[in-house]
């Protein structure tokens, strides 16, 4: 009889299981719908259930319905379910910390912050702790994320220290724009009307200046001599060293050499050059066709 009794109550037990599965499926369906329908406040709502997978839907439905904010993302970063910072981790803006989320003890987490990370191509300052993780993170997906991410961010600086250069090569630039004015005899003609209909315009920022005399003169804010050097030094230091991890992956698993190629690529530097084409006979094919395709040469 005490059996008997065991199993039924196994079987209730069993049952109320699956009934609140059900019932915790149904509401994250509502998430979903909601964040489709536009109805935040439904996907507000459900940022509190006691459900992981229905917080994490939630999350998802405010992001599109573009409402969602920077507290709740750091609030469901903290949050006990590794689904939930996941996903957090995933739909953050740019001003949300994440580099944190390199040390949690979840690897899923990990390897999902170090991925937002590389989005974020063009800061340096989480390339210390993806180094880190490249280099020693237990979880292969994570070594093989922080590797794309350093791939990413190394090509992102680079961008943006070309970018004034850039725009110092073209002289042509100013010259061309007295051929363009002739170009265009009328533009000149206009250019005193419509001077004369925008006179109030420029009689207005004296008076808006006058009327706050504390705010100084106005002008466009540039960053100092002092602070674009320093910048420059922290982006070459940066590179510098995501090339010495990128250059140790290429003895690593084959998947992450792959990521290591792509982001050695990035680099005008002899021994990114020298890595990439020795990879062209790796023991991997798949790496070896990634060389290729880089370098525009066949493989076998």
């Amino acid at each position: 009889m005490g059996e008997s009794e065991d199993g039924l109550g196994d079987l209730l037990m069993a049952g109320d299981a699956s009934r609140a599965k059900g019932e915790a499926y149904a509401r994250r369906l509502e998430a979903i719908v909601a964040g489709h329908r536009g109805e935040a406040a439904v996907a507000e709502r459900l940022l509190d259930d006691g459900d992981p997978g229905v917080r994490a839907a939630a999350l998802g439905a405010l992001a599109r319905c573009g409402t969602l904010q920077a507290e709740q993302v750091g609030q469901a970063l903290r949050d006990e379910a590794a689904t939930v910072r996941c996903r957090a981790a995933e739909l953050a803006p740019p001003e949300v910390e994440l580099v944190g989320l390199l040390s949690d003890p979840d690897a899923s987490v990990v390897e999902m912050a170090a991925a937002a990370l590389g989005e974020r191509d063009r800061d340096s300052g989480p390339v210390r702790e993806l180094c880190r993780v490249a280099r020693s993170h237990d979880d292969p997906l994570c070594r093989e994320s922080a590797v794309a991410a350093l791939g990413a961010i190394a090509a992102g600086l680079d961008a943006e220290e070309d970018a004034p250069h850039e725009a110092a090569a073209d002289p042509d630039a100013e010259e061309d724009a007295p051929h363009k004015a002739a170009a265009d005899p009328d533009a000149e003609e206009d250019a005193p009307h419509k001077a004369a209909a925008g006179s109030d315009a420029e009689e207005d920022v004296p008076h808006e200046a006058a009327a706050d005399p504390e705010a100084g003169p106005v002008t466009t804010p540039t960053a100092t001599p002092s602070a674009q050097a320093g910048a420059g030094a922290a982006h070459v230091a940066a590179r510098a060293m995501a090339l010495e991890v990128l250059l140790a992956a290429m003895d690593d698993r084959p998947q992450i050499r792959r990521r290591a190629l792509l982001g050695l690529y990035q680099f005008d530097d002899d021994r990114a050059a020298d890595a990439v084409r020795a990879a062209i006979e790796d023991r991997d094919r798949q790496v070896r066709a990634v060389a290729g395709e880089l370098l525009g040469v066949p493989v076998r």
